[in-house]
């Protein structure tokens, strides 16, 4: 009874505190002088920041007030979100900078390149501050404290500030993720209470799938810093690559026990990239946030937890380009205030300490403004003496078949400054062809050097088994490009085009078809033959695929090109012929003006299957990994344009799946999804496409024959208890590349060349090939690791396991892929095996997929 009475009066105390919060502007910011004309973030919303989660629109209307206030702020608006919020940023600064901001960027650009820097009065450079709040948009504390901390920048008199903005460039975004975070606050408004508990259990601090931490398309845009693969991350990387900062801070939020983070962070899980002096400068202004959470009595720590490894991150991206990458993690209220092991933490609380970070880093950034641009210098110099000493004298890359994923890459280069040239003469290296035209050449010696070895290089031994991200994202690799890293003692100087810059001369735009014809082919190779199968099956079009290469009209044709007769369509042959050439512009169309083909089966034989328009669902919900479903998602409806329908998990059973052909299962935990419901779906003749985990749950429903490799076992005999994290990590697979070989006779394999291929792995699915021997038809190699991290107790477990099963039942097909073919958006090399299980899934012959006995 006494223990209920405790408990109960511990409860009316919380409550009681939760209905006193209601912060002020004094508990966030220091008693000085602000100018009165300036309006407080209380003032312009009628409640104190920390009272309410602000919602987007509220945080995009005061920064705008804030603009039309002050001669100190230019707002600039960058980019739009998927669904169409502006992202901005300010640009603060004292007024007599804003008027010179061309002049300043120009020196700072001339940093970069030795014949300009030595001249660069280092002394009177202002330094560049970007800050950067809330990438996952329910770590909502960075976003509400921008408000505050813009406020600061603009209203405070104080000699200071006065002489931190003569000194100092400060680029604010106050929200990198609009989206997310409106998301999450309309979430978190809708469920508070006016007398809150507290209560970890309660709805406010429990969002519902897929939560706010994501964007449009369930994307962590945390990872996209380099390969920009989302439209919120191009404009700030080009707002980086414009003014080259020398501090980026990166605010977020961790688990609500916790306390408040801030980097270094471990030292053994740094890039061996980047340079010693980045780290020990981080340390220095590490000693700034220290005085000033020490003299708030905030609990904190570092050198913990978090690394600097990927350089796609946003605290570990700037490392990699001369600049401070800075990440702050506070403990999350994730609503009003919640009680957590360190006491009852409040939405308020967190707020604060993100604005006293960025205050202290201001401080930090104005008083090592010269040191810090003596680093820039340093770094780029550096950079280019490196890459003279460096064996490898740059990178080849062959854009033949493959425009698209080319493109791409290409485009990456040159968002973040990397020199790219043309290749003007054939080459020929280690049994690699590399024609003139559409190859390229990435030089090493150039400013962006360290970058482009982050981007290239295979690293496979490393100082740490530990990895806060994946361990390898080599991008010619993820992209499915042919490419090589050229030797000095092999260069050529002739090879490179001297002229700077690079064009493409694209195979796209064919020239115009003039008259209908018999049929017509598109050429199985192309990254967007998927669209362009969307496109004919949404007009209505009768689509064949050829299961056997032919030779019609002088042209060959690899297996998987698609033939579109011009007999018995559902449009006359005018307008067929009008559609073949708006198709023309994706993918050459060719004509073919008889059936009789010089080799090959003729255009009316069973070789060439009709195949049916995909209509997909695609499962999302609880247990499901957003980033799995947002990643299928995306690549369906922006690149390839096919509908897609999601079904959250427990609205499956009552949905009508007669509709419907494909179904997708995303990795993650299914839980209770209905087995009955995907057994009827298959045995129907559907296609299911699994990715995964979900491989797990298909064989323990009973649905398929899978066979799985275990993993290493526990570490036996005796440990020192202070290794058991360390253990553990050591044996998680933190996502590495592979190399796979592929059956290039296989539907799932068509379009591809090449009879390997890499792939990602980030978890540890490993499975057994087939028992049927023509139901596998990608296998890892004997020696597959290319680049990234493994347990040496998990190589054998990769080594010729499969990387794709295909399996039946009934009259369906089940394709199951072990790694993510579509990871994080930027992994184009995959995505057509992918749509190949989607397309085709349901054209492979029954003798050629694994039964249940």
């Amino acid at each position: 009874m006494l223990q209920y009475r405790l408990t109960i009066l511990f409860l009316l105390l919380a409550n009681s505190l939760f209905s006193q919060i209601k912060p002020t502007l004094g508990y966030y910011l220091p008693a000085i002088s602000f100018d009165a004309a300036i309006p407080t973030p209380t003032q312009f919303l009628g409640f104190e920041i920390g009272e309410h989660h602000i919602s987007h629109d509220q945080l995009l209307a005061y920064m705008h007030a804030l603009d039309q206030a002050s001669d100190r702020i230019a707002l600039r608006t960058y980019g739009h979100t998927h669904e169409g919020r502006p992202m901005i940023c300010l640009t603060i600064t004292d007024p007599a900078n804003h008027a010179r901001l061309p002049e300043i960027q120009k020196q700072r650009q001339q940093l970069l390149y030795a014949a300009t820097s030595a001249s660069v009065d280092l002394k009177n450079m202002p330094a560049v501050n970007y800050m950067g709040y809330s990438i996952h948009g329910n770590e909502a504390s960075g976003a509400n404290a921008s408000l505050l901390v813009a406020y600061y920048l603009t209203a405070a008199q104080t000699p200071e500030v006065q002489a931190l903005l003569r000194n100092t460039i400060i680029l604010l975004d106050p929200c990198f993720n609009p989206d997310g975070m409106q998301r999450f606050s309309s979430w978190v408004n809708s469920r508070r209470s006016i007398n809150g508990t507290g209560d970890a259990v309660n709805d406010e601090f429990n969002e519902p799938w897929p939560r706010g931490r994501t964007n449009h398309y369930w994307f962590d845009l945390n990872r996209d810093w380099l390969v920009t693969q989302q439209p919120e991350t191009p404009g700030r990387v080009a707002i980086f690559q414009e003014w080259h900062p020398n501090v980026l801070t990166d605010h977020h939020e961790m688990g609500s026990n916790a306390t408040f983070f801030f980097q270094p962070g471990v030292p053994s899980r740094v890039n061996p990239i980047t340079p010693i002096r980045n780290q020990e400068l981080t340390t220095k202004i590490g000693q700034y946030h220290a005085q000033l959470l020490s003299e708030k009595k905030v609990l904190f720590y570092t050198g913990e937890n978090y690394d600097d490894f990927y350089y796609g991150k946003g605290s570990t991206y700037p490392d990699a380009n001369g600049c401070i990458g800075i990440l702050f993690e506070q403990a999350s209220s994730r609503g009003s205030a919640q009680q957590t092991e360190n006491g009852l933490l409040t939405f308020a609380y967190s707020i604060r300490n993100q604005v006293f970070t960025s205050l202290s880093t201001l401080k930090a950034v104005g008083e090592m403004r010269v040191e810090l641009n003596e680093y820039l210098r340093s770094f780029y110099q550096t950079a280019v003496e490196e890459a003279r000493k460096n064996p490898v004298k740059g990178y080849l890359i062959n854009n033949v078949s493959h425009d698209r994923p080319a493109y791409a890459l290409l485009e990456i280069l040159l968002e973040h400054g990397i020199e790219v040239r043309n290749v003007q003469e054939n080459i020929s290296l280690n049994g690699q062809q590399f024609p003139a035209g559409n190859t390229f050449w990435i030089p090493t010696e150039q400013p962006q050097y360290r970058l482009v070895r982050g981007i290239f290089e295979h690293q496979t031994t490393f100082t740490d088994s530990i990895f806060y991200d994946i361990s390898a994202w080599t991008l010619p690799d993820a992209f499915g490009l042919q490419w090589a890293p050229v030797q000095v003692r092999d260069f050529k100087s002739s090879w490179i085009d001297p002229n700077p810059g690079m064009a493409i001369t694209s195979r796209y735009g064919a020239a115009i078809i003039g008259t209908p014809a018999y049929a017509y082919a598109l050429d199985a190779v192309g990254y967007e033959l998927p669209q362009v199968m969307a496109l004919l099956f949404r007009a209505g079009l009768q689509v064949k695929l050829a299961m056997q290469p032919f030779q019609a009209d002088g042209r060959r044709m690899a297996a998987g090109s698609i033939l579109i007769p011009g007999d018995n369509q559902p449009m006359n042959e005018t307008v067929l012929l009008q559609k073949m050439n708006e198709i023309s512009a994706i993918l050459p169309v060719f004509t073919i003006s008889n059936g009789l083909t010089a080799e090959g089966p003729d255009l009316g034989s069973s070789s060439f299957v009709a195949l049916r328009a995909p209509k997909v669902v695609l499962i999302t919900g609880d247990g499901i990994s957003p980033e799995s479903a947002g990643e299928v998602w995306h690549l369906l409806d922006t690149r390839y344009n096919l509908p897609v329908t999601l079904v959250e998990g427990d609205r499956f059973p009552s949905v009508n799946l007669s509709k419907y052909n494909v179904l997708i299962l995303p990795d993650g935990s299914l839980g209770n999804l209905s087995i009955e419901k995907v057994r009827e779906f298959a045995s129907g003749g559907g296609t299911v496409v699994a990715i995964g985990s979900a491989l797990r749950w298909l064989d323990n429903a009973n649905l398929v024959d899978l066979n799985f490799r275990n993993g290493p076992a526990k570490q036996s005999g005796r440990r020192p208890y202070a290794s058991i994290a360390e253990d553990k990590g050591a044996r998680n697979l933190p996502g590495a590349i592979f190399e796979a070989e592929l059956d290039l006779t296989n539907p799932l394999c068509f379009g591809y060349t090449r009879p390997t291929l890499p792939l990602f792995l980030g978890d540890t699915i490993f499975v057994e090939t087939a028992k049927n021997p023509y139901a596998t038809p990608l296998v890892f190699t004997e020696n597959p690791l290319l680049a990234g991290y493994i347990h040496p107790k998990q190589k054998g477990l990769v080594a010729r396991s499969a990387a794709v099963v295909t399996c039946g039942l009934g009259k369906g097909k089940i394709i199951c892929f072990a790694g993510d073919p579509n990871f994080r958006g930027f992994w184009y090399g995959t995505n057509r095996l992918f749509a190949n299980a989607i397309f085709f899934g349901n054209v492979l012959n029954a003798d050629g997929v694994e039964r249940k006995p």
